[in-house]
């Protein structure tokens, strides 16, 4: 009897023990869901407009970015094909977005090309600029990095690839961020760009 009841006595401390020192909810760190700031998804162009704010310049030849719609789904596009150009160099500009509204900033898109991009030479860049105005000439572009991996050559249908996210959280100021497509013969197919969003 004696022992049954001190392993009963010792059972009931250690319920004890194991409640007592639970967390409490507000001592734990819950991940915290990211706010979108910035998003576009080139749903709403119309056809081939660009949504508002959205800009688009030939640094070399004439082709330019334009809006693009299948099976209900927009996106932003270029190519180079048809243009008898020897090469276009083409530039999506995005509207200046304000990095002193928030912390953390992170930019993330989708890119994909069609099985007519079968070269190297044919890319898709990601540029900012703090002091862009509209005037391109003028402004000062800097190159970042992004999961770019794309497959060479590109054989079935169209299949994005994530960007992964691009820490932008040091700009501060006035930002916009561009793609550079550059597209040369004989390889000319198109990209396109789709569900662009900056979170914090």
């Amino acid at each position: 009897m004696k022992t049954l009841q001190f392993k009963t006595l010792i059972f009931i401390a250690l319920i004890a023990t194991a409640f007592s020192s639970c967390t409490k909810s507000s001592d734990i760190d819950y991940p915290t869901l990211k706010q979108v700031y910035f998003a576009e998804n080139f749903d709403n162009t119309g056809g081939t407009a660009l949504p508002a704010g959205w800009n688009s310049y030939a640094e070399m030849g004439t082709r330019l970015w334009s809006g693009g719609v299948y099976a209900g789904d927009g996106y932003a596009t270029v190519t180079a094909y048809g243009s008898g150009d020897a090469a276009n160099i083409s530039w999506l500009i995005s509207p200046a977005i304000d990095m002193d509204q928030h912390e953390g900033e992170s930019l993330s898109f989708q890119t994909c090309h069609d099985k007519y991009v079968t070269s190297t030479s044919n890319s898709l860049e990601v540029y900012v600029s703090k002091d862009y105005n509209g005037n391109f000439g003028a402004s000062h572009w800097t190159k970042i990095s992004y999961n770019s991996t794309l497959p060479y050559p590109f054989t079935s249908s169209y299949a994005y690839v994530n960007s992964g996210e691009i820490d932008l959280s040091y700009y501060t100021g006035t930002l916009h961020f561009a793609f550079k497509y550059t597209g040369i013969n004989p390889s000319t197919g198109a990209y396109q760009v789709d569900n662009v969003k900056i979170v914090y």
